[in-house]
């Protein structure tokens, strides 16, 4: 809901109907969570997860936007 709000109702349509969905967005929660922890570290510089993190979370943006865009106005 913070990354996609004007999908609001689209989105929770397919929180409840849509099983593959319900997974991407619970890799998504956990790749951002995990990205914040190495960001945190006092050694977040030499980090090579962060880009890891972060080239994972927006290829699971894309996907959630994908199914968004598949699901139509309507979700």
């Amino acid at each position: 809901m913070e990354r996609f709000p004007e999908a609001a109702p689209a989105l929770r349509r397919l929180a409840r109907t849509a099983p593959e969905f319900c997974e991407i967005c619970e890799e998504y929660a956990l790749a951002r969570q995990s990205l914040a922890g190495f960001e945190a570290r006092a050694d977040a510089a030499e980090r090579p997860e962060i880009g890891d993190y972060r080239t994972v979370i927006a290829e699971l943006e894309r996907e959630i936007d994908r199914l968004l865009k598949e699901a139509g106005p309507d979700g």
